[in-house]
């Protein structure tokens, strides 16, 4: 019995002193770290926050990572180019004020270790930006393959899904992802190709798969424009090579589209044509273009035209137009006019197929003055202006006059000229104008009454 008893009293005294131990323990580890743990792969088991920090920011300023391309080195940098700042003894307090100081002998195996984490905490954003702006540069993009997106494109009459591509081209964003990553995975070797840009719509994509259907029914709507007497149907062809998708949206090429109108301008319009005119005599001669004649306005019509091919319902319409002369019955000049002839010396003034003036007149000297041939328009009308520019000798004139009726961009116009003796003729070889039309100011008086704004003018 008394045998008994010293070993019941040896059992408890034992388990008192290993409590003793055990509540010690847990104590030390109030203060310390438990067995094991790891700070940003940094083991700081039994350490106080202050040796902790200590050591973590040892191995922080000795730290480098290597950015390697295609298994050759591109560049290094160091933890403090990027800006992974000290970490101070109050930061990392406070993960052992988390830890449980009780389950210390869990601790007791790297098996059961402890990781934390503060490398993304640390990161300068201005001087990571930096270092990935120059890895992006030593990677020379412009060598690369570019990243490109599943897209519609349509090719031989239909539509199909370009499968996306994977480049090898990086930004300032996939680095510094890429970056960031490895801090915060401890790793010191980065791969560029972690780095490359990726694309994010691809060819599965649901999005995508409906804006081939929407294309194709928004190839066939029917859009038409009433021209001058001609009426033009977008063919259906046209209007899909300008469907293409955004964002796995379809959208229109703004590009094709004015493409498009130009041509259309340019078939249609009038303004750069050559007119093939029969003169007051009854010959033909071919006169340049000038001022007169109108065009489609490509910038305005443009996004007009890309909106109502979004919108698949039919329309016919007149484009945005400019200049003048335009006549929904395709009429040009039409049958009123201001006819010149330089060779004659003369001009005529037609209204609604009748000559109402006749009259001898007075061009520019030739070869300087030498009045332009070209179809133009009276753009203004103006009364008792003046006149100014340079004489043949370099002097300067100031000429007023009654009547001013200028007719092309470069001061070229149409006035009375009371300092002209006579008209007509071979006057005009040595006593002609600078370029404009001088007529007597007996006649036009009656011009400038019977010839509104916008009247075409054919010099020629």
């Amino acid at each position: 019995m008394k045998h008994t008893k010293r070993w019941l009293f040896t059992g408890i005294a034992v388990i008192a002193i290993a409590g003793l131990g055990y509540v010690a323990r847990a104590n030390h580890f109030q203060t310390h770290f438990l067995n094991n743990t790891e700070i940003d792969g940094i083991n700081v088991g039994g350490q106080t926050a202050g040796a902790a920090a200590e050591t973590i920011n040892v191995k922080l300023s000795h730290q480098v990572y290597t950015v390697t391309d295609q298994s050759k080195i591109l560049t290094t940098f160091t933890a403090k180019e990027i800006g992974i700042t000290p970490y101070t003894a109050n930061q990392i307090k406070q993960l052992i004020s988390n830890q449980n100081a009780y389950a210390w002998p869990a601790h007791m195996t790297r098996a059961s270790a402890n990781s934390h984490r503060l490398g993304l905490k640390a990161i300068n954003k201005a001087k990571l930006s930096a270092v990935s702006n120059r890895v992006v540069r030593l990677a020379n993009n412009a060598k690369r393959t570019p990243t490109r997106n599943a897209k519609l494109v349509y090719n031989n009459q239909s539509f199909v899904i370009k499968r996306q591509v994977y480049g090898q081209q990086v930004n300032r964003d996939s680095v510094k992802q890429s970056v960031t990553n490895a801090v915060a995975n401890h790793q010191s070797q980065i791969d560029l190709k972690t780095a490359y840009i990726k694309p994010t719509i691809l060819q599965s994509n649901a999005s995508l798969k409906k804006a081939r259907q929407t294309a194709i029914k928004l190839s066939t709507n029917k859009i038409t424009y009433t021209l001058a007497n001609h009426s033009v149907t977008i063919p259906e062809s046209e209007i899909a090579s300008w469907l293409t998708t955004k964002n796995a949206r379809i959208s229109v090429s703004k590009k094709a589209v004015e493409s498009y109108l130009t041509k259309l301008s340019y078939k249609y319009g009038t303004i750069h044509k050559t007119r093939h005119f029969k003169t007051y005599s009854g010959a033909y001669v071919n006169v340049p273009a000038g001022l007169y004649g109108w065009h489609i306005k490509v910038t305005a019509e443009t996004p007009r035209l890309s909106k109502f091919v979004l919108a698949g319902k039919p329309v016919t319409r007149t484009p945005v137009l400019q200049g003048t002369g335009y006549h929904k019955n395709g009429q040009d000049i039409g049958t009123t006019y201001v006819e010149v002839s330089k060779s004659s010396q003369h001009m005529w003034v037609h209204k609604n197929g009748n000559v109402i003036i006749s009259t001898d007149v007075v061009t520019g000297k030739p070869p300087r003055g030498t009045t332009p041939s070209g179809v133009y328009v009276v753009w203004s009308k103006q009364r008792n202006a003046t006149l100014r520019g340079q004489n043949d000798d370099g002097s300067d004139y100031a000429s007023p006059v009654s009547y001013w009726m200028p007719v092309d961009a470069t001061g070229v116009g149409i006035h009375d000229s009371p300092w002209q003796p006579q008209y007509g003729g071979t006057w005009y070889v040595s006593h002609g104008s600078h370029g404009c039309v001088n007529t007597p100011p007996s006649v036009m008086a009656k011009v400038y009454a019977n010839v509104p704004l916008k009247t075409p003018v054919i010099i020629y």
